[in-house]
């Protein structure tokens, strides 16, 4: 997988998590703690996961 499509899996998925805690924050459906941690949670979870990845997809050090 290329780093743009990584990229860009990361970045719907940064917005959609987004989207879910707006749409939770509006409609009242989870209390305001629980959703900022849900959403926290799962935006440090992205973040690992687009590290993992960028790693995983790295060609090493020296090899041509």
């Amino acid at each position: 997988m290329s780093r743009i499509k990584i990229f860009i899996i990361y970045t719907i998925m940064d917005l959609l998590i987004f989207a879910g805690a707006l749409w939770c924050a509006m409609h009242h459906a989870l209390p305001i703690g629980k959703n900022l941690f849900a959403a926290g949670t799962l935006f440090v979870l992205n973040g690992v996961w687009l590290v993992w990845m960028t790693l995983k997809n790295t060609p090493k050090a020296g090899a041509e």
